[in-house]
């Protein structure tokens, strides 16, 4: 629920958006447009229960013009979407295309009432279908007025896109508005439905669709284009091998491809971008157009990468260790996955990047000594808490200049993360994604990071200061090549180096704080 995200969403890459989304965005056009308005929850009506949901998830907004107020909803759909907006006035009929519109007033609560025409079904397979809502007369949504703020919708936006329980998570659906009536798709059943008030009785055409023919009718019925491929994020990590089903073996490769060519960085926070969690604008950054990204970016296209080879995954919140407090951090600011793969869980993570990364996913086991490139990590359970540690070797700094220098970390053994097996969603970082590129008391505000792991070790730009690591276990010690360079450099290091082109003009940032390779 964050607008930036919703408006490059729904703005700039023509995609629509369900109620938190449309409506939030519509909630700033009225404040840009001068409008007085007051965002709302309503309670959607269930009628499986005959009766509103307990949740008011579905956002709307007053607005007040010249004393009298209305209600303003973009985002309800089908038949039920409101067309203009609703005088409050308790009783008062008001026809709109789809039918008449009546809101009532029952002491605090308002609830929306549409009567509308008979449906007459073209397709004589689907007369009966379920899909079919043959009442005359629904009732829609209930609601208080009670303003709300959107960190009143974040729990509820998590449960909709969450839990087994929610229609959204039950079925795909889009659904527009035409100059004739609406048009919608539903899993594999596409529907047109014609208003026609003067006969009483709305015309609707139904098909089912095969898998092929999603794709075309998104963009030509919906003008939505479905730009995410998976063949293209493959190409983008440099694997050409073949893929048959989601197994360990595969699930290894394409991790360890990942690491190997996208970067871990933050530098969007110093260019004057924003970094969004919404997945199409990730997807754009990192695989269209040969960008990195931090954790929440690279894991967050990750989990949709698990999605579409077929695995079971789940995503987690993981806290980072502080060094300058010897604690973990407050925030879970580190997203994760846990992937089962055969009855056996196993951690993956592509983006944190440094001496810290992992190449190939861990297997969750209490204690176990698991061997990669970068040393030896360690998975141990604390009770409810599981942590992250890594025992790496001795590091050889090659310039006399750097050998003291506060970025290299000469520990053995380091903390790095803990975290808990609680699934969270997309929401639960919406916060600490804004906390961490705009709060001083963030890394990510006080350092420009770029880091990319090599077939033989490392290498990572921070500030102005350049340095590629290589691995060295037969000796147990790592070595570090580093040197400093200037503003002019730093272009040509970027696009040499880590494969990054960047539109906006970068600058550079290095405050010190607590943060090692």
């Amino acid at each position: 629920m964050d607008l930036q995200i919703i408006y490059e969403k729904i703005v700039k890459n023509y995609r629509g958006g369900w109620c938190c989304e449309n409506n939030l965005l519509f909630s700033w056009v009225l404040k840009e447009m001068g409008y007085k308005y007051t965002m709302l929850g309503s309670k959607i009506f269930n009628t499986l229960i005959n009766d509103f949901n307990p949740l008011d998830s579905h956002l709307i907004n007053l607005v007040e013009i010249e004393g009298k107020p209305y209600i303003t909803d973009v985002s309800y759909g089908l038949s039920c979407q409101i067309w203009y907006p609703l005088e409050m006035i308790s009783g008062k009929d008001q026809q709109q295309p789809s039918g008449v519109f009546r809101l009532q007033n029952d002491g605090e609560k308002w609830i929306l009432e549409k009567t509308g025409r008979k449906q007459l079904v073209q397709n004589e397979a689907y007369t009966n279908s379920s899909l079919v809502d043959k009442r005359m007369t629904k009732t829609i949504f209930s609601f208080v007025l009670t303003p709300r703020g959107v960190d009143h919708f974040l729990n509820k936006s998590e449960y909709l896109q969450t839990s087994p329980e929610s229609l959204f998570t039950q079925k795909s659906i889009c659904s527009v508005q035409t100059p004739t009536g609406f048009r919608a798709l539903i899993g594999w059943t596409y529907s047109e439905d014609t208003f026609n008030p003067e006969e009483d009785a709305d015309i609707i055409e139904i098909k089912e669709v095969d898998d092929s023919e999603i794709e075309t009718i998104l963009k030509e019925k919906f003008n939505i284009v479905i730009k995410m491929d998976l063949q293209e994020y493959f190409r983008r990590i440099r694997f050409s091998g073949v893929y048959e089903k989601p197994d360990l073996v595969t699930l290894r490769t394409v991790h360890e491809l990942h690491v190997m060519n996208v970067p871990f960085e933050n530098l969007s926070v110093h260019c004057g971008e924003w970094n969004t969690m919404d997945l199409q604008i990730i997807y754009e950054k990192i695989v269209k157009n040969h960008r990195g990204g931090w954790c929440c970016e690279n894991n967050l296209l990750f989990s949709w990468v698990l999605r579409e080879m077929g695995y079971k995954y789940t995503t987690l919140g993981s806290k980072v260790f502080n060094t300058l407090k010897n604690d973990f951090g407050l925030l879970d600011s580190h997203l994760i996955n846990l992937v089962e793969i055969e009855g056996k869980p196993y951690i993956t993570d592509v983006s944190f990047g440094l001496s810290y990364q992992i190449w190939q996913p861990l297997e969750m086991i209490s204690g176990k000594d698991q061997q990669q490139p970068g040393g030896v990590f360690r998975l141990q359970n604390d009770g409810e808490k599981w942590i992250l540690e890594l025992t790496g070797r001795k590091l050889l700094v090659q310039n006399e200049a750097f050998t003291n220098l506060s970025l290299v970390d000469r520990r053995l053994t380091k903390t790095i993360f803990s975290f808990v097996l609680t699934p969270r969603g997309v929401d639960h970082f919406l916060n600490t994604s804004e906390y961490l590129q705009t709060s001083p008391e963030s890394l990510f505000t006080q350092k420009s990071i770029c880091s990319l792991q090599t077939p033989t070790g490392f290498r990572a730009l921070i500030g102005w200061t350049y340095r590629e690591v290589t691995f060295n276990p037969e000796e147990n010690a790592d070595i570090i090549e580093m040197k400093d360079v200037a503003d002019s450099e730093i272009e040509t290091i970027l696009k040499e180096k880590f494969n990054i082109v960047l539109v906006n003009k970068l600058t550079p940032i290095n405050i010190k704080t607590e943060y090692k390779l």
